[in-house]
């Protein structure tokens, strides 16, 4: 079985190609929870709806959130009458979040809703919220302490990044499942999100990144940072922000003793020195992933490594 973290962009893209090879069994998927808020109401859980539709084959692959061909009756209507959300939520895709919403408010937990979300759109693979418990990423800059969504959407990512914080990591507990599929797990993937507000959260629940570092010889780190520069979205400014280079150096040391691998792309040979000296192992491919092609071959290659007699130590 392969396990992988996810946040909501840059990781399902490669989740996207591994589900074209492995069957749904062989795959387990823990997915950040940290960027969940409030919208009119809903609990709306932006991560793990990207991670079910992608898994689905309904993502809207144009913003890689939300459903594809969606429309927005509801959101418009709102607008109208004077209530503005702060994220744009499909009609079908507002379904989700009500149906999470009104299970959530009859006491279930978040991983028993996600296994029935799962269930209900036809998705075989085992996807887990990284904990039942709410945490909340806070980004503290120079205009305050603002939420993920404050901070990239509605502020666009102006104000300088002081720190970022995981409230209630410290008394959440993994949700049921998680430690058990790093255990059992052939290969970890650490996905190629944002290390600090993607991945970060994950590592930060009690347990997990120690669950990570016993078993760090078969974890591998697939690098979001290309050259000096994110793939995509504010990792850039937010590792800066929280003292970390922005290159794939910068990643290595986020997750040095949570892995033992680093998969960086072809064209950043001259940072493998410096990663090694850290104490990784590190292994290159093309990371970027334009479209389906791009994204079976990068998962391909992955799954070469594993099988290749590696054994990723």
């Amino acid at each position: 079985m392969l396990t992988l973290l996810s946040g909501g962009t840059g990781a399902p893209k490669l989740l996207q190609g591994f589900a074209r090879l492995l069957k749904p069994e062989e795959l387990a998927v823990i997915v950040n929870t940290g960027e969940d808020l409030a919208v009119s109401g809903l609990h709306v859980s932006p991560d793990l709806d990207t991670v079910l539709y992608t898994l689905a084959g309904i993502i809207n692959e144009d913003t890689w959130y939300g459903i594809r061909g969606d429309t927005f009756f509801c959101h418009e209507m709102l607008k109208r009458l004077g209530q503005v959300e702060l994220l744009r939520i499909g009609d079908r895709d507002r379904a989700t979040k009500l149906y999470r919403t009104l299970m959530l408010e009859g006491r279930k937990r978040l991983s028993e809703v996600t296994r029935e979300l799962c269930d209900k759109l036809g998705v075989r693979v085992n996807v887990m919220p990284m904990s039942d418990k709410r945490v909340r990423t806070v980004i503290h800059t120079e205009a305050g302490a603002l939420t993920f969504h404050e901070f990239w959407i509605a502020r666009g990512a102006s104000d300088k990044v002081l720190g970022v914080s995981f409230e209630g990591a410290e008394n959440a507990n993994p949700a049921p499942g998680v430690l058990e599929a790093i255990e059992a797990a052939s290969a970890v993937i650490i996905g190629p999100s944002n290390p600090v507000t993607s991945i970060g959260p994950i590592l930060a629940v009690r347990g997990i990144r120690d669950a990570l570092s016993r078993n760090r010889d078969k974890v591998l780190a697939v690098s979001p940072i290309i050259g000096t520069k994110p793939v995509s979205g504010p990792a850039g400014i937010l590792m800066r922000g929280v003292g970390r280079e922005v290159s794939p150096s910068g990643v290595a040391q986020v997750y040095r003793d949570a892995a033992r691998n680093i998969l960086i792309d072809q064209s950043d040979k001259e940072f493998a020195p410096a990663i090694m000296e850290l104490g990784l192992k590190v292994w290159f491919a093309n990371l970027l992933m334009p479209d389906h092609a791009a994204r079976v071959k990068l998962a391909r290659a992955v799954l070469q490594l594993i099988r290749a007699g590696i054994e990723l130590s």
